[in-house]
């Protein structure tokens, strides 16, 4: 009866034992649950604090921009390719819908986007950057007052 009473001993000892290291267990994960938790809350701030730095940034260089163009400081086509790309780089729940909010903005765009700039305009034949050029100018012509005053309302851009 002794050996029973020592052995039902040494097991309620170990179950104890084994409950108590589990009850350590279960807190670590519990601690380490909420430290990652705490870790994602942190990066999605950081994340949204970022994006909004980046937006206010984007916003800024629209307003410049559209400041410039509205003075006629800025080349038209110059202004519709900067800030179509700086509108659609936007971080937003909703992207804006540059097609119908600023239509001569959009339209000059698509028109010149595929022409070449900076160097690759050292590539392309004299005679056919001339026309190229002239093209320009005609769809510059036709969109001018439609998109400086679309860059009027511009000057003020934010989100």
């Amino acid at each position: 009866m002794n050996s029973y009473f020592l052995m039902a001993a040494i097991a309620v000892v170990i179950i104890v034992g084994l409950a108590f290291y589990v009850g350590i267990l279960i807190s670590k994960i519990k601690t380490q649950k909420a430290a990652i938790v705490q870790r994602e809350d942190q990066e999605k701030a950081q994340t949204l604090l970022n994006n909004q730095q980046r937006n206010d940034d984007i916003c800024q260089s629209i307003r410049l921009i559209a400041c410039a163009t509205a003075q006629k400081q800025c080349n038209v086509s110059e202004a519709a390719i900067r800030l179509s790309v700086l509108l659609e780089t936007l971080i937003l729940d909703q992207a804006i819908d540059i097609q119908n909010e600023y239509p001569a903005l959009s339209e000059l765009f698509d028109k010149v986007k595929e022409m070449p700039t900076h160097e690759q305009r050292k590539k392309v034949a004299v005679k056919e950057l001339k026309k190229l050029d002239r093209q320009r100018h005609i769809f510059e012509a036709e969109l001018e007052q439609a998109i400086i005053q679309e860059a009027s309302q511009l000057k003020n851009f934010s989100v």
